[in-house]
């Protein structure tokens, strides 16, 4: 009887939960199902939804680039898993992207996930949709016009003249990436948001970097605002940020702008005085960081890679400074 009783314990102990763990987890997936837009009738393709509330987050977190190739393996290049709290559909492959890229607005729409949503803002272009979208994307492309690029070269040759001869002055090897985002994030605060070279002092420059690549890091999270939690991290940095840009908006409401080529956030300012509705600063920050957002990461890596293939290849080098003697010269 005692052997009965020691045997049905250990089972119960043993079996209940993994009884109740698989309930969950198929009870989850059924939830998920169910929040699936009624009148889309099309299948499904195969995948899982994980665990209760947190998906297949925690495994890609843990795994890292194993969790992708392990999908892959199993399921194909489209698959269905359940990321930062929101049901994922993940596509691969070079012709399955275009199809995606092509039907924007029409076979799908953007969106972001909650985490990312909840720091850059509502307001901001990404997280606009259909006319909104169109309307605000035209405002923003006027910054990116043949005239507003030939006068954002002269404050770029500058940045890049003080960045180098910063770099040639230092001791030790340069770390070139960390040291290219830094560049990179000046050239979009003083192209982009309009800022000055006297409102970018290296004291305060630093802790502006550090937290725009905190908010970076941690944009991709789960949607959980607890202390030390992604979110509540990347919240954080984006209100510093926000501080800063915060300033130069007041700056630029206050003050005309002089000159007749104008920075991306004057034209969003501009718009905004035009609509006949009061301005929107949390509005204006948002759109103001996306900018920023967009105008970086990218970027710097692409320099990065050039500054590296340059350092492999010296005649590729010499060749590039021969076409701007010519250029020079012609001049």
């Amino acid at each position: 009887m005692e052997l009965y009783t020691l045997v049905t314990s250990a089972l119960c102990t043993l079996v209940l939960p993994v009884l109740l763990l698989l309930t969950a987890t198929k009870l989850w997936e059924l939830y998920c199902y169910s929040c699936r837009d009624s009148a889309c009738q099309s299948p499904l393709p195969p995948g899982t939804m994980g665990m209760p509330f947190f998906g297949e987050t925690l495994q890609m977190v843990l795994q890292r680039r194993k969790f992708l190739q392990l999908k892959r393996r199993k399921y194909g290049h489209i698959y269905k898993t359940h990321l930062f709290g929101t049901p994922t559909v993940r596509i691969m492959g070079a012709e399955n992207v275009r199809q995606i890229l092509l039907g924007e607005h029409k076979l799908v729409s953007v969106h972001w996930p909650a985490s990312v949503r909840t720091i850059l803002g509502s307001d901001c272009l990404s997280n606009l949709h259909d006319s909104q979208h169109k309307h605000m994307k035209k405002v923003i492309m006027q910054a990116f016009s043949r005239e507003a690029l030939e006068n954002y070269v002269p404050v770029m040759e500058e940045e890049m003249r003080n960045a180098i001869h910063l770099w040639m002055q230092n001791d030790s090897c340069v770390l070139v990436y960390p040291a290219v985002k830094r560049l990179m994030f000046r050239i979009a605060m003083r192209l982009l948001l309009g800022f000055e070279p006297d409102q970018m002092d290296p004291a305060h420059e630093q802790p502006l970097v550090e937290a725009f690549e905190e908010m970076i890091r941690n944009l991709f999270s789960l949607p959980i605002d607890v202390p030390f939690s992604g979110l509540y991290k990347g919240l954080r940095a984006r209100n510093i940020i926000h501080a800063k840009i915060e300033e130069n908006i007041k700056e630029k409401l206050q003050n005309e702008p002089e000159g007749h080529c104008k920075d991306a956030l004057q034209l969003l300012i501009d718009h905004s005085r035009k609509s006949g509705e009061p301005v929107n600063l949390q509005a204006l920050k948002e759109s103001a960081t996306e900018l920023l957002f967009g105008g970086h990461g990218t970027t710097a890596s692409a320099a990065t890679s050039l500054i590296t293939f340059l350092g492999l290849h010296k005649e590729v080098v010499q060749k590039v400074r021969q076409e701007l003697d010519a250029k020079v010269r012609r001049l």
